[in-house]
């Protein structure tokens, strides 16, 4: 018979590389406490996988580039996250595996184990306190990030948004006002509204869709908006107010 016990060692030894991946992936975002991405995540096994087969039955060919292998299946777990929090998560994953993985077992060879485990600790350790450093300057704590979908009769676009709990701009009937960058142009015009603050009056058009879609709890919820675009940070900013703050 073609499939023979060896065949079998061979998934398994595929089967266990791909579970161990999987689970330094989950302990990278989980430590980072960022909402992992499932399709990432399966694209990132997948090539894991092949990964783990090309070099099962073509090791020699593969060796030369089993390096950058892995960083690209590393970085495929975290592609969907904005840059600097895909390094961060992308060198705690590799920490992990060289640490407590089977690509330990590839600096083995250079030095000596113990001391590779005490390095990858304290990289991690130095990561931690980079990440905390940048959180502390760039992140406010008041500002949540959400998965928003935007759709007029052209196309739809899936952003993150961010949740400024400062902010209930609203119309004069009520309705939130949801900021979006000035290069993301989608929807139509509606009208021209005042927005009143302590030192100024500013006029600015807003713009309605077709629908606007926060997702809550692993389920997108429609609401009720108007569009304006402005200079910010973040690609879509909205208030409380839309999430019943």
């Amino acid at each position: 018979m073609l499939y023979t016990y060896a065949m079998k060692y061979i998934e398994l030894i595929v089967l266990v590389n791909v579970l161990i991946h999987l689970c330094f992936v989950k302990i990278a975002y989980f430590i980072l406490r960022v909402k992992p991405s499932t399709i990432a995540i399966c694209i990132s096994c997948l090539l894991d996988g092949i990964y783990m087969l090309l070099y099962i039955y073509i090791p020699y060919q593969i060796e030369p580039y089993r390096y950058l292998c892995i960083l690209i299946v590393s970085l495929s777990a975290f592609i969907t996250k904005r840059p600097t929090k895909a390094l961060f998560l992308c060198f705690i994953y590799l920490m992990l595996n060289f640490t407590l993985g089977g690509s330990a077992g590839i600096l083995h060879k250079i030095m000596n184990h113990f001391v590779v485990v005490f390095i990858c600790l304290g990289g991690i350790l130095l990561i931690f306190t980079c990440y905390a450093i940048y959180k502390k300057f760039h992140f406010r704590p008041d500002v949540l990030e959400y998965e928003v979908c935007i759709e007029d009769e052209n196309r739809t676009l899936y952003l993150s948004g961010f949740c400024d709990t400062g902010n209930f701009l609203t119309t004069e009937d009520n309705i939130p006002i949801v900021f979006l960058k000035r290069n993301l142009q989608i929807g139509r015009y509606y009208k021209t509204i005042t927005i009143h603050s302590v030192s100024t009056n500013k006029k600015i058009p807003i713009f309605a869709v077709k629908s606007f879609k926060i997702k809550i709890k692993n389920k997108y919820v429609e609401k009720d908006v108007y569009l304006a675009y402005g200079d910010i940070a973040f690609n879509v900013m909205f208030g409380s107010n839309l999430l019943g703050g």
